[in-house]
């Protein structure tokens, strides 16, 4: 395939060749102090062995210790979530409990025949936020209950149901749910989610879904933009009053004091440009610290 592509006042071509791209659900990288960091995107149909390969190559690097990080994670498969879970526990201990419309919760313990055989006795933290759910519930839940593992970060999803998913075409499927889920000690966390025993997260702003930049706000308007602006804007400094969706003068202010510190046309206005410049601000704020990951280092640290 090839394609013609313009930059600037320049056209030139490319030829792609097509290829599969395999889509990996774990990755994992050795930090300081020999720690093994290890992010679980989703819980796929390889993710438990996915688990395993990346904690066997930093095992091999030398960590002493390992942060799973589970934030954002939206669950999937349950089969998966118990293999996941039984390399971190002692065979027989349980992992979770679903429980049918009738009858007496069926109790899934941890056993040679999930994990391989394979079981990690090194320390370990699990970091939760307010979208990990599902099987990554079940996953943090099992570690915490019966491993002992603390949990960090942000009050977890809170979904414990069970659910059968059946696909009619490519756009259809029906989603049934069939039973639900309990944690090791029988607790039903739907709609509730996890505590974690060290809270810490990233500021509000973090989780800002878009800037519309294609808009002009001022005094007087109202919306879910100008309440995302006043987010950004009190998170990096500029702005102190109550967060609402409208645009008062003390936004203004805010705006104008952000545009004035940022070498923008000072007009209180948010235009585009301005709001590319804090959409920027946001991002290069958050890259400098997670404060998740940094309190689990120093849970860790306690640990040894």
């Amino acid at each position: 395939m090839e394609l013609e592509l313009q930059r600037g006042d320049t056209t030139f071509t490319k030829k792609l060749k097509r290829a599969k791209i395999p889509v990996e659900t774990v990755t994992g990288k050795l930090l300081k102090n020999k720690v093994g960091y290890i992010t679980i995107s989703s819980v796929a149909e390889k993710t438990a062995s996915e688990l395993k390969k990346n904690l066997k190559k930093l095992d091999h690097q030398g960590a002493k210790s390992y942060i799973i990080d589970v934030r954002n994670n939206p669950g999937g498969l349950m089969q998966q979530a118990l293999k996941m879970s039984s390399m971190f526990l002692k065979d027989g201990q349980p992992i979770m409990q679903v429980k049918t419309r009738s009858g007496k919760p069926e109790v899934y313990k941890a056993s040679r025949k999930l994990d391989g055989g394979y079981k990690v006795k090194k320390p370990a933290v699990v970091i939760i936020n307010g979208e990990s759910a599902s099987a990554a519930e079940i996953f943090a839940a099992a570690l915490h209950q019966s491993a002992g593992i603390p949990l960090v970060g942000a009050q977890s999803y809170g979904k414990g149901t069970v659910q059968n998913i059946t696909q009619y075409t490519d756009n259809d499927e029906l989603k049934l749910t069939i039973a639900k889920w309990l944690t090791p000690d029988g607790t039903w966390i739907n709609k509730k989610g996890l505590t974690p025993d060290y809270k810490a997260d990233y500021p509000e702003m973090a989780y800002i879904t878009t800037f519309n930049h294609h808009q002009t706000y001022q005094v007087g308007q109202s919306g879910t933009d100008i309440k995302n602006l006043q987010i950004a804007l009190k998170d990096l400094g500029y702005y102190s009053g109550k967060v609402t969706k409208g645009y008062t003068e003390s936004v203004a202010q805010a705006v104008q004091a952000y545009q004035q510190a940022n070498h923008l046309t000072v007009t209180g206005k948010t235009d585009a440009k301005t709001m590319r410049s804090i959409e920027q601000a946001v991002i290069n704020a958050l890259s400098k610290s997670d404060p998740a990951l940094n309190k689990a280092e120093q849970v860790l640290a306690k640990q040894k």
